[in-house]
């Protein structure tokens, strides 16, 4: 498995692209059940110090949230929503933990909710905001980076 992480300046997109690729391999899978009034980010990244996993990336996940909490860019920045429960029900959570970059993401985990009435959000999950409601069944697994190289752009 290679992830990709692409880094484009839109005033010169022909000269100045960054793009470098990580080859590694998968380690531990970690299976967890989040209990009532944990939140899904920081629950995460607990069970990552917990299991000794520096990486971590998100395999699949299931269950509700009081409320969501999302956070998007908009035309001003960045932008944060509210999707109202209680019960707002979990479609899909994405994203990759880590410890190891000083200058890592403070709301790592995106995905889709659908709040009671079935309206479809999405969004990045607001670190802190995101409670579990009864619970969340989420599934890890351990990323172990063997080296980084510069790719050419396509």
């Amino acid at each position: 498995m290679t992830t990709s992480t692409i880094a484009n300046n839109t005033t010169d997109i022909d000269t100045d692209n960054d793009i470098q690729v990580e080859e590694g391999t998968l380690g531990k899978l970690v299976m967890a059940r989040l209990k009532p009034n944990q939140d899904l980010t920081e629950s995460v990244e607990a069970l990552c110090l917990q299991h000794g996993m520096q990486r971590a990336i998100v395999r699949g996940a299931i269950g509700s949230l009081i409320d969501a909490h999302l956070q998007y860019a908009g035309q001003n920045g960045a932008r944060r929503m509210e999707v109202n429960g209680p019960g707002v029900e979990i479609l899909n959570v994405f994203g990759e933990i880590g410890f190891t970059d000083a200058k890592s993401n403070p709301n790592p985990l995106q995905g889709v909710v659908a709040d009671t009435d079935g309206k479809i959000f999405a969004g990045r999950f607001v670190r802190g905001a995101n409670l579990s409601f009864i619970t969340i069944e989420i599934t890890l697994q351990e990323w172990i980076p063997a080296k980084v190289a510069q790719a050419l752009p396509a």
